[in-house]
Order: C-alpha cells, then structure tokens, then sequence
C-alpha cells in the first residue's frame, strides 16, 4: 500500500446513470501541458461535486507519476492507497482511495487536487519504430498527434462505484490544454481548436477523448473530421452515409442523436493494428493506408467498413444514452450495437452482405461451447469475449427478432435503453423483452430455446436457416 500524494484538477461523473436520477455531476477543472515530440503528459486537476460514495476507487493511468493529492476541503496533502483488486486496473491504470480516520474504512472529499506526470514512448511514423501492439486504452504518441480516450486510458481521474458498478468517466470540465507543438487541440464535447492552446468548457457531462497535434481539419455539415485521408467529395460522400445510419437509427428508436459526431483518423504505435472506437461523440479510426478512412471507398474493404461504421453509430445508444454494467452488461452493449450493424446493413448497404454476415457468425461459433445468457454469473463465463458479445449475442438477438418479429424487436431495444435499473444483468435482459412480448407462451418458448438452453446456437442457426 503506497503512500503518497496525489495532484490533479478533475472532476469525474456520471452522464447516463443507469439507475435513479443522477447524483451531483463531476467537475474537471485545470490544467494539462502536452509535447508531442516529447511524449509528455503534465496535469494539475482538481475533481469536485463528487457523488457521496463510501466504496470507490480513482482511476489513473498507470504511466502517470504521482506528485501529490490534496484535500481541498481542509487544503493539506493527503496519504492515498493503491487497490489492487480492481480488475480494469490492471496495465492500464493504477486504483486510488483514501482510507478514513478509522482505519476500516474509505474517505473520499469533496473536492480533490491531483499532480502528476507521464512520459510515454513516441512512435513515430516509419517502418523502423514499431510497438507491439496498440489498443482503445493506450496513451498514444506517433510522432505528430497524440491520441486518448477518457474511460479506459484514464489520463484524467476516472471516479468508480464499486458497489454499483458505475464508471463515472463522463464530466463537466473547465480545462485549458497547452501543446507547443501542435497545431491543433481536440476534446471531445468541443470543436476542435487550431492553436496550440486552448480553454475547454462544457456543461454537458462528456467522456473526455483527446487528440491533439499537427494535422488538418475539414468541417462537413457540422460533422468534423480530424486529419482526414480522404478528399472533399469523399467527405461530403462520408457525411451523408453517417447522416442516413444515423436517421435510421432514430426512425427505428425514437431517440435522435444530441451532438455532431467527430470522426478522427489515425495511426497506431504499432505496425499491424487497426481498429475503430467510439468514445460519443468521437469515433477513432486507426490504421494505416487501406484501413484509414479511405477504406469506405475501396471496393474491397467497403463492406466491412461500413456496417463496421454502422457498429460504431450504435454505440450511441448502447453505450452512450444507456450505460451497461453487471456480467451481462458488456454483451448487451456490444452484442445489441452488432445487431443494429446487421439491421442497417441489410436495410441501407446490402442484403447479401447481411446474409453472409449472418453465415460467418454462425461458422464462427461452430465449435464454440457458449454459456447460456441466463446462465452466466461473471464476465469470465463468456469464455471467449469476442466470440460470445460480437458473434453469439447478435445472433441470438436475431433468432429472437425471427421469433417475435421486427416491430417488437424495436420495441425491446428502445425499452432497453429507456427502463431504469440498478444493474443491467439477466433479470433487466428478460423483463425488457417480456415488456416488448407481451406473450407469455412465446416468452417461454424464447428462454427455452435462446435464453437458457445449451444449445442456443443450434437453435438460432436452424431457425435463421429456414426464413
């Protein structure tokens, strides 16, 4: 148990609660001094109007060097503890507390001062310097930006509940950022800033993506695109397929999208990676070449770029308007974003796309053993994380849309979105659906065969393949 001080201004809250109304919405206020050249991460926040929770932690990234925490509340440094049962701590972020006066229990002030450093390896953009791997939670330096989410590389102090398992990544902030070397500083909930500083204000709580550097910045209908690899009339092309994606989804939902959404193009610290990720109202594309945003117009990579795009928009809803937790909770938020993909694939790209879709998963699963949903009591009983949220969920999710067909299947996604709950598991899956239903008899026919059967697979696939 380390013991030692901790500086930084922030403030981190909920947006979404998945459960009752909102607590107080956290603050992050301060300062940040970023070189890109350097790999340099310099912070003085402070965090304030913290909801009262007696069991949390404070995430921050583990490559961020403590100088202290302050008590702003009786304005002296305070001792702070590492917790090292927190499982989404381990590599990417450290977990802090601070225990009581008792010695059994945690302390958490109202308002928290945090000092630290980082220095990270810059990568730059050749065929010599090359990490192993890249991935969403990496504070990433490739020579001429710097890219970060808010959630998972935890480069400001992500508050947690551990009782309710709620991440509080999403905060008002009143932030100024200084890069000498940039040219240009973005924070998601703000448009990006050609300067190489800046002042970020913004009410509404936002997970704060970062991506700042030397690069252009094309501004399409109110969409903004960050180092773009594509030209004006691909823009306007890529902006009007968003547009269309994001129509249906509100057509079919009932909820429209809040904010314009900032695409950002990117490369990895690593030669082979590359992959999208949606931070709302920031969606990252990194990768190089055909697999930059150009590989929309490509002939070959079109197609599983745009109902990948098509993913991404959905994570809007599942992920952004409801916030998922318990051991169900990350396959419904990835599992139900895949099945509008193959909702808006089959309506608006093409419908033998969606079939052979549907045909790899189901191939995909063929020698998988998946644990029924009304079975799986923690996240390790996925077995296969990718297999079970990006294959098995959207599958079972359309042998159910087979069974009770599309109006009701609407209807239980936007009950899904909407119904409040303390935790978002099994019982919340099933009530939900039964709301949509209204049929007892198919209930019971859809938690035979999908829901808790062992052979759920086989069960999807024979109905999928009749139809």
């Amino acid at each position: 148990m380390a013991k030692l001080f901790f500086i930084c201004t922030i403030f981190v809250i909920i947006f979404f609660q998945t459960t009752k109304a909102q607590d107080s919405i956290p603050l992050l206020k301060g300062k940040v001094t970023i070189s890109i050249t350097k790999g340099t991460i310099d912070c003085d926040f402070t965090l304030s109007s913290m909801p009262r929770i007696e069991d949390y932690v404070i995430r921050i990234n583990s490559g961020m060097n403590i100088l202290y925490f302050k008590n702003l509340d009786a304005n002296n440094l305070i001792y702070f503890d590492k917790s090292f049962s927190d499982t989404l701590s381990s590599g990417e972020s450290n977990a802090y507390y601070f225990g009581n006066n008792k010695g059994n229990g945690k302390f958490l002030p109202h308002a928290i001062q945090f000092r630290y450093m980082g220095m990270y390896p810059v990568v730059k953009d050749t065929l010599k310097e090359y990490g192993v791997e890249d991935w969403k939670g990496n504070i990433a330096f490739n020579g001429y930006s710097v890219r970060t989410d808010g959630r998972q590389s935890a480069w400001y102090p992500v508050l947690y509940d551990i009782k309710r398992d709620l991440v509080y990544e999403k905060v008002k902030c009143d932030i100024e950022v200084n890069c000498a070397d940039c040219n240009t500083i973005y924070i998601s909930g703000n448009p990006p800033v050609k300067s190489s500083t800046a002042h970020f204000k913004n009410d509404v709580p936002t997970q704060l993506t970062m991506y700042s550097g030397k690069y252009k910045v094309a501004n399409v209908a109110g969409t903004y695109f960050l180092n773009p690899d594509i030209n004006d009339k691909q823009l306007k092309e890529f902006g009007g397929m968003t547009n269309a994606f994001k129509a249906f989804y509100e057509s079919k939902i009932g909820i429209s999208y809040k904010d314009a959404i900032t695409y950002i193009q990117t490369t990895p610290t690593s030669k082979y990676n590359a992959w999208m990720f949606v931070s709302y109202p920031s969606i990252v594309n990194i990768g190089y070449g055909k697999y930059g945003l150009i590989s929309f117009f490509d002939k070959k990579t079109g197609d599983w770029f745009k109902p990948y795009m098509a993913h991404e928009l959905g994570h809007y809803y599942f992920g952004t308007v409801k916030i998922f937790n318990a051991e169900l909770g990350d396959m419904m938020s990835e599992g139900f974003a895949e099945y509008l993909s193959l909702q808006v694939t089959r309506e608006l790209i093409n419908d033998s796309i969606y079939k052979k879709k549907i045909t790899e998963k189901i191939k995909a699963l063929k020698d998988f053993s998946a644990v029924a949903m009304g079975k799986v009591r923690s996240k390790s009983d996925y077995r296969n994380r990718e297999l079970y949220v990006y294959y098995y969920a959207p599958l079972i999710f359309t042998a159910i849309e087979k069974e009770i067909g599309l109006p009701k299947m609407w209807q239980w996604i936007k009950a899904i979105i909407e119904t409040k709950t303390a935790f978002t598991n099994y019982d919340f899956l099933e009530k939900t659906l039964a709301s949509a239903v209204q049929d007892d008899t198919k209930m019971g026919l859809i938690k035979s065969k999908y829901l808790n059967s062992d052979k759920a697979v086989e069960n999807a696939t024979a109905i999928i393949q009749q139809q």
